[in-house]
């Protein structure tokens, strides 16, 4: 609903330019889809054939309300024959192909709709959604039939990415056990939780690689089609064109602002080093066949005690003292060298939107162009903290409205946990059993007023 009330706000404000009425969401939710989307949409009042403002004030329409399965696939085969339709409407034949193909193919070859004919039987029972959700059941059994069919087996590799989130979600040791609050004591949470860095990376490398490999197919079918080695058909020359793109550049940019923050992250541009790696040196990362981890309870290790991240090493988060001495020859032009937040911390300069924004023009002229194997081999030997510092100060992404404390606190806590880790000389496996080993209960948590040494001398 957040993706679809962003797009509605900016057709509100474009209509609103030219002066336009009300914007009506016309939605296609069928009361028949399942007990609970039929309950729900008479909750709510749809219908069919007059707007229906919802609970914020929006007209939405549900023309397709009390359509069954059958009449959704005897409109489309009214259209099939451009031929014989009806009346003009703005799909191809050829989308309603591809659309059938597709609901066959998922459905073990075998389908009851035949388009362009008189009369219609029941429709298949092809699912199709994300193609990495796990809520349909451990196996996703149509897009098992579709990539047992040679111009649908490009989608292998992701099936084997949605099979392996689902067998590993309850692998605690990719969990992160470093809380994302402080109470008021002072102490963060040891419990697994999200994702770990190592996870997260994983996860990126399985999709970049991916992309990669479809890369090479698309290549590789379009020569196979110019030497005439495959028939030239309208399907095969569709596949001669990348399929799919996990990871966009803009996309990349901001999972890397992310990663660049965390406290096990090695050096700068984790994200983007692992994109050079793979599509510019050619290295590959094979999903894993694993079984999947029976589950179990999620552990409770207590408390880490922090302060204001300043009990045990200093912290200054997303401040670039750098780019504050060169910003006034780097960009004369901006009112300030540097930005604040709500608290007044001093922080890099930085941009915002009305959300998360990653400029994609900028994003992948710096991804595909400048970070060639100079920037490759130069940021390894920076924090990773630099590349949060940079996407900022460079105006490539910027912040939510009135959110910069909010990541200003994470640079922080990313910050002091990469800089204790290094004062205490530990790696990231042997940081995680320090945390756990050194973690006090909820009762002694509650009983520190802030002093590390009387932290250590209740915990003993």
């Amino acid at each position: 609903m957040i993706p679809q009330g962003r797009l509605r706000t900016l057709l509100e404000r474009e209509a609103t330019a030219r002066g336009d009425r009300e914007i009506v969401t016309v939605l296609g939710n069928r009361t028949a889809e399942s007990v609970s989307r039929g309950v729900a949409m008479l909750a709510r009042g749809e219908s069919a054939i007059e707007p229906v403002r919802d609970v914020r004030g929006a007209l939405a329409i549900s023309p397709l309300r009390d359509w069954s399965v059958d009449d959704v696939w005897t409109m489309l085969s009214l259209f099939a024959d451009e031929s014989k339709r009806p009346f003009p409407c703005a799909f191809s034949e050829r989308s309603i192909e591809r659309l059938s193909d597709l609901y066959r193919s998922g459905n073990d070859g075998m389908c009851g709709v035949v388009l362009g004919e008189d009369g219609q039987r029941a429709a298949c029972g092809s699912r199709f959604g994300c193609v990495t959700c796990c809520v349909v059941g451990e196996r996703d059994r149509s897009l098992e039939s579709m990539i047992r069919e040679p111009q649908h087996a490009f989608m292998s590799g992701l099936n084997d990415f949605r099979n392996y989130l689902l067998a590993t979600q309850w692998d605690m040791s990719r969990r992160e056990l470093v809380g994302r609050t402080v109470n008021d004591k002072g102490c963060v949470r040891i419990q697994a939780d999200t994702l770990n860095f190592q996870a997260r990376m994983d996860l990126l490398r399985y999709l970049l690689t991916l992309d990669a490999l479809e890369i090479e197919r698309a290549e590789q079918h379009d020569a196979h089609l110019a030497a005439g080695r495959i028939e030239d058909t309208p399907e095969n020359r569709e596949l001669c064109e990348v399929q799919f793109e996990m990871i966009t550049p803009a996309q990349l940019v901001a999972i890397d602002f992310m990663l660049s923050m965390h406290h096990y992250a090695p050096h700068a541009f984790p994200a983007l080093s692992a994109w050079y790696e793979i599509h510019r040196l050619g290295r590959r990362y094979r999903i894993p066949d694993v079984e999947p981890f029976p589950k179990v309870p999620v552990a409770n290790y207590g408390w880490y005690h922090v302060g204001s991240f300043d009990a045990e090493a200093p912290t200054d988060g997303l401040r670039d003292y750098l780019a504050e001495q060169w910003n006034p020859y780097r960009h004369p032009g901006r009112v300030s060298t540097y930005a604040q937040t709500k608290q007044g911390e001093r922080v890099v300069y930085f941009e915002e939107s009305d959300q998360l924004d990653v400029d994609a023009a900028r994003a992948c002229e710096f991804v595909t162009c400048s970070f060639d194997h100079e920037w490759y081999a130069r940021v390894l030997a920076h924090p990773s903290i630099d590349s949060a510092r940079f996407w900022l100060n460079e105006t490539i992404l910027k912040l939510p409205t009135g959110s910069a404390q909010r990541y200003q606190e994470m640079a922080v806590r990313g910050q002091y946990f990469a800089r204790l880790a290094e004062r205490l000389n530990l790696t990231p496996a042997e940081m995680d059993r320090y945390l756990i080993e050194n973690a006090i209960s909820d009762a002694v948590s509650r009983g520190i007023e802030g002093d590390q040494m009387d932290l250590f001398t209740l915990a003993a």
